[in-house]
């Protein structure tokens, strides 16, 4: 998600920390409560991913003037404070994904995977169907070793491949009609949701055999999905577009979404049988947004970052079976002018 000088922005694996890829390097946080826990100065990032709280950070180069020059992936070692891997393309790296002994590289046509190694090897490349946005899903748990990407067979399809078992045949998922725009894998990787670039639909699946679970309505017109997101326990997911808003739908209870009263006319389109959020609350902010839930002590709130350098906390109403919320504090975590 780039906008106003921010590059990126994304949360780490148990949303525990976020970090912003800028024009002069990068940012790490923690997220709540918000504090700064790392920097580094110095050239473009288009890309950063954590590795949990780990001192190994992934790093693509990207802006007016890259880091790093963009055909390469790097892994950073924050604590040494020097670069630890540095992979090497003849093509633009999109993103880098991080477990904790696999790195996979994500290029607009297919992603090679690595061991996480002081020396690594190539162990598997996999065919994507088109993906400028560097879409991939790596679960770092270490019960589950599943990679999702979106399939070369068809848009709209999604593929996960075990890299535990990669003789075993991938799990082809039809997600969607039109191409992939979104995807997010709960923390164990036993759950995947999807949006498609129409994002009227969000879409659950359980990973391991691909069966649908849950087909969530965002709204009746089309949107740009910035995120989603899993709670820790993936009961809850939340979703940020640019109409604005952060949608939240409960998994668990599911009685808990709003559905349509013609739900069981079965003489109506499938529109009106989709589960629909269990609320919605807008977001006071024209920039591009992502989600999270807290991974705070009570995990009743909802941080929100924007790409101006805003930060929100959302305070859930859990007297209400968090049918509501309010808004908590507003601060920068970032001050775009005075960097």
């Amino acid at each position: 998600m780039a906008n106003d000088g921010i590059l990126f922005i994304g949360f780490n694996q148990d949303s525990e920390c976020f970090m912003c890829g800028l024009e002069d390097g990068y940012r790490i946080y923690n997220t709540d409560p918000l504090k700064e826990n790392a920097r580094e100065d110095g050239g473009g990032v288009k890309h950063v991913e954590m590795l949990y709280r780990c001192n190994y950070v992934g790093i693509v180069g990207g802006g007016k003037n890259p880091k790093y020059p963009r055909n390469k992936a790097i892994v950073w070692d924050d604590y040494q404070k020097k670069v630890a891997i540095s992979l090497e393309f003849k093509i633009e790296v999109l993103s880098i994904k991080l477990r904790r002994d696999r790195i996979a590289v994500v290029f607009e046509k297919f992603i090679k995977v690595y061991s996480f190694s002081q020396t690594p090897q190539f162990m598997h490349v996999f065919d994507t169907y088109a993906n400028p946005g560097g879409l991939c899903c790596l679960c770092s748990h270490s019960t589950n070793s599943y990679l999702a990407y979106p399939s070369d067979k068809k848009p709209g399809w999604v593929e996960k491949v075990d890299l535990f078992n990669t003789e075993k045949p991938s799990v082809k998922i039809e997600a969607h009609d039109n191409p992939v725009s979104c995807m997010a894998m709960s923390n164990d990787g036993t759950k995947l949701a999807t949006a498609s670039t129409k994002g009227t639909l969000i879409r659950v699946f359980e990973t391991e055999g691909g069966t649908l679970l849950h087909e969530l309505r965002r709204g009746a017109n089309s949107a740009n999905i910035f995120c989603i997101n899993f709670n820790k326990q993936a009961s809850k997911l939340c979703v940020s577009s640019d109409h604005g808003t952060v949608h939240v739908f409960m998994l668990d209870s599911p009685e808990k979404n709003s559905r349509s009263s013609l739900a069981n006319a079965t003489f109506l389109p499938k529109y009106f049988q989709s589960k629909w959020s269990s609320f919605k609350f807008e977001v006071n902010n024209h920039s591009k947004f992502i989600c999270a839930f807290s991974q705070n002590l009570d995990q009743h709130s909802i941080i929100a970052l924007c790409s101006d350098g805003t930060y929100y906390k959302y305070l859930l109403d859990n007297a209400n079976d968090t049918k509501s919320c309010q808004l908590e504090s507003c601060t920068k975590f970032l001050e775009l002018g005075s960097r």
